[in-house]
């Protein structure tokens, strides 16, 4: 079982703590995410970057509202930075933070572009998936590389409505060499699949939450009489298009339980098509006589469309779009290529062949890639030809209504694909002219060209799509009103009936849907949810109402906020709140407690936390978990005046985010940290 990963970020203001990338990270982009916490009374923040440990050369200072700030323009590969951060105040700026390092990776691609038409591009970043040196990178328009996935041998397969990448690993060495995941920017594994058989081609994740892919299967069937019948007979086998002697390999869609990765559906060719259709012109036969088996479907794509619950898949041997009903496995139709058993039963005229990918539109409509293999045959072209098509179907069959013919020096004779784009263009990706991408808008015009530089057999371009940029979802949240008073922090809050605000920015490249929940320990709140739709650079304001009661000290406030299309996102904030004024708490405040930061963090099992009283006092320190629930107390019980340490050993306690919460005297602090196992 892969470990959650969830994204948590818990507000300490005592400083103005830095929190990614974290210090001595080793990136594989030079798109970066800086993000720090929030300040008390900060109006401003300066970021400085630097490859000098000393900030005498600055490659840039930011100025910035934001908790965040990604920077696209400055960072270079194999390079190694220094980035610090300082609050700004009414009264002018504070102090920097100590300095934090990364380093950047090595580029892996050779990529460069030809723009053609400034007004008509797509924005945003082009990402592409290679085989057969096994590596996936993301370039931006002028062709430069932005993200690679290092060392990690992974194909980018397609992206996850959260924004995740799909793909596969290469595993040397083993049989079933190319195992499925979903996987972050940032190498965070989100899930993996049993790889107890060969996934190939694709996987993709269903609006219920578990993932489907394509897995190779096998079964005994003739060998069909054709021009190849002498070769197999002089392997000594009947060749009689009767006899079953010799082994078929087709494939099966396998969808796997999200946590229990049990196999909960499956559909098989094997039970749905007839052994009486096979390729006769695409020399699939002779290959079959080479490698002692016959690669019958090849199935190559699989998409899911919700609104009809049915699956489409790609069969390139067949030359052949199939509609499949969910759950029941009913094929609803077959597209293409017309054969023996006339299963294929739509579209026979449109000539399509050995096909790779499919994009349903929200019209309806289906874009593929038309390889071309057998364009000659089909379509009565002189040479191969790849082409992009937009088809449409109806109660009277299946049209073609747009299409793009590559020249033949561009034919693609395997992968590739079509993605139309937001903005009516459509991007062609062929393995042909060494990989490469082609923007094309509906009259055919070249918009912009990307150039892999890849070359068979080592390197072929898988597919490749348009997506907005690295940061699918990312987002700050800043408590309104946060204050300092002589080393107390939070926020005031008047008895009767009163209101915490936060505001919140989408920091990230898609509109974000946020479930935002408060609690707190004296249930001044109660639970309240607010559910909020933010939109590329935008902010919203929320607020929570609650009953304020009378206290001594403060009342630690917990706000999660939950992206909705991707949990691990979440975040936690937490902030102490008093119900009198900040500057007339010191009469409750121990003088001096100090509550250092725990070390080592993240651990495994232990780590040592120091604190600091002037005064003998009953000293409470307990453990909480991510959800508010108490786990553990660390120690309740009175302490001398003076320097203390404690360890916690959590040998026996999950691997999370945790809580360490000390009480001295109705005033509590909190520090968080990270159980590795």
């Amino acid at each position: 079982m892969m470990r959650k990963l969830i994204q948590i970020v818990f507000i300490s203001f005592s400083y103005c703590e830095l929190v990614s990338p974290t210090d001595g990270s080793n990136l594989n982009q030079i798109h970066i995410l800086f993000e720090w916490d929030q300040v008390p009374e900060a109006i401003e923040y300066d970021i400085q970057i630097s490859q000098d440990t000393e900030f005498a050369a600055i490659e840039d200072e930011i100025r910035t509202s934001s908790l965040i700030h990604i920077e696209k323009q400055l960072i270079d590969w194999n390079k190694t930075y220094f980035w610090r951060v300082r609050p700004v105040f009414d009264a002018g700026p504070g102090n920097w933070t100590n300095s934090f390092t990364f380093n950047t990776g090595q580029k892996l691609s050779e990529s460069t572009t030809n723009d053609f038409e400034e007004c008509c591009y797509e924005d945003g970043v082009t990402i592409f998936g290679a085989f057969f040196n096994y590596f996936s990178a993301v370039i931006d328009r002028s062709g430069q590389e932005i993200w690679n996935s290092g060392n990690d041998n992974f194909v980018y397969y397609s992206l996850s409505d959260q924004g995740n990448m799909l793909g596969c690993q290469l595993i040397t060495g083993t049989q079933n060499n190319l195992p499925g995941s979903e996987r972050t920017f940032n190498g965070d594994i989100i899930w993996e699949e049993p790889n107890n058989e060969f996934l190939h081609h694709d996987l993709i994740l269903l609006p219920n939450g578990n993932y489907l892919g394509i897995i190779e299967t096998s079964s005994y069937g003739p060998i069909p009489v054709g021009d190849w019948t002498t070769s197999f007979q002089s392997l000594g086998f009947q060749a009689d298009g009767v006899t079953v002697e010799f082994p078929w390999i087709g494939d099966k869609l396998v969808e796997w339980d999200r946590d229990s990765k049990e196999v909960v559906w499956s559909w098989n060719v094997f039970d749905h098509f007839e052994m009486s259709d096979y390729d006769v012109l695409g020399g699939t036969w002779t290959e079959a006589f080479q490698n002692l088996h016959y690669d019958w479907t090849h199935v190559n794509a699989v998409i899911f469309d919700e609104e009809e619950s049915s699956l489409y898949i790609s069969v390139r041997h067949l030359s052949r779009i199939t509609k499949i009903s969910y759950p029941s496995g009913d094929i609803i139709w077959n597209m293409g290529h017309s054969m023996p058993s006339g299963d294929a039963n739509i579209g026979n005229d449109i000539g399509f062949s050995f096909q790779h990918s499919i994009q349903k539109l929200e019209n309806g409509n289906l874009v593929i890639f038309d390889n071309g293999n057998l364009s000659q045959e089909f379509r009565g072209t002189t040479d191969p030809i790849s082409r992009a098509l937009e088809i449409n179907i109806n109660e009277d069959g299946a049209s073609v209504i747009w299409s793009y013919d590559l020249p033949s020096d561009l034919f693609g004779f395997a992968s590739g694909n079509t993605h139309k784009l937001k903005n009516g263009n459509y991007l062609l990706t062929t393995v042909g002219g060494g990989g490469r991408s082609i923007e094309i808008n509906n009259e055919g015009d070249i918009v912009w060209e990307g150039l892999y530089n890849l070359s068979l057999p080592d390197g072929a371009v898988y597919r490749a799509h348009r997506i907005p940029g690295l940061f699918p979802i990312e987002f700050t949240v800043l408590v309104n009103d946060l204050m300092e008073y002589d080393g107390i922090e939070g926020v005031y809050l008047p008895e009767g009936n009163s209101s915490i605000g936060y505001e919140i920015k989408n920091e990230g490249d898609h509109p974000i849907l946020l479930i935002c929940q408060i609690s707190d320990e004296q249930g001044w709140f109660e639970a309240q949810n607010i559910e909020i739709s933010i939109g590329v650079d935008e902010s919203q304001s929320i607020s929570f109402i609650g009953e304020i009661g009378n206290i001594i000290g403060g009342n630690p406030i917990q706000l999660m906020v939950t992206p909705i299309d991707n949990p691990i996102k979440e975040k936690i904030i937490m902030v102490n709140a008093y119900t009198d004024p900040l500057s007339g708490l010191d009469q409750f405040y121990p003088s001096d407690f100090q509550f250092k930061a725990p070390y080592p963090n993240p651990f495994n099992p232990s780590t040592s936390i120091d604190f600091i009283i002037t005064e003998k006092q009953n000293v409470n320190l307990s453990v909480f978990d991510i959800n508010g629930r108490k786990i553990e107390t660390i120690i309740n019980s009175i302490f001398p005046a003076g320097n203390h340490s404690i360890d916690w050993n959590a040998k026996n306690t999950a691997a999370g985010v945790y809580f360490l919460k000390m009480n001295i005297n109705g005033i509590s602090k909190t520090e968080k940290v990270l159980l590795l196992k």
